[in-house]
């Protein structure tokens, strides 16, 4: 059953955030999520609560199968940042909620990134590990160089519903005792 959530879950997310990301342009500036999200609130905070839901899951999910348990202040912390990205607007007029939209969407980001990445190390999943680290590393450089657009925010996020489901759904290697 967890693995069938594992897969719906993402599915639905990847689906609606193509959807949503396409009444926008992927590549530009004004495409960026949370500018469509200016003229689209709703469908918004739509796109966040399937996200982190998605992403939330699949962690919980991965974890249960370790000792470690950090993962939930890290995604409540995660939440937060995420309900200040849907709560408030990507408007630099409305400097205030400017300023919270954007320290919400780096909190959610940077944590959930990170949470990821501790996972695929504690899981000893090295080959996710490396890859996540390779994808947040060069989404980071991707901003810096070209500002914010729906295909360099998506990336990330889409790299981690594919892995995730990897290592969700990868079975276990069962330990045979030699007596």
């Amino acid at each position: 059953m967890k693995n069938i959530i594992c897969v719906i879950s993402c599915i639905i997310a990847i689906i609606y955030s193509v959807i949503y990301a396409s009444l926008g342009t992927l590549s530009g500036n004004s495409g960026a999520l949370s500018k469509i999200g200016l003229e689209h609130p709703a469908l918004f905070a739509v796109w966040g609560i399937i996200t982190y839901f998605s992403l939330a899951v699949n962690i919980t999910i991965g974890y249960r199968k370790t000792k470690y348990k950090f993962h939930i202040p890290m995604l409540a912390v995660s939440l937060i940042g995420m309900l200040l990205t849907i709560f408030f607007d990507f408007d630099y007029s409305k400097y205030n909620e400017y300023i919270l939209h954007c320290a919400g969407s780096l909190a959610f980001s940077a944590i959930t990134g990170i949470c990821v990445f501790l996972l695929f190390l504690v899981r000893k999943a090295y080959v996710l590990c490396a890859v996540s680290g390779a994808i947040l590393l060069s989404d980071l450089i991707l901003l810096i160089i070209f500002k914010e657009t729906a295909f360099i925010e998506l990336m990330p996020i889409f790299s981690g519903y594919v892995m995730l489901c990897i290592l969700n759904l990868k079975k276990e290697n069962a330990l045979v005792e030699i007596k």
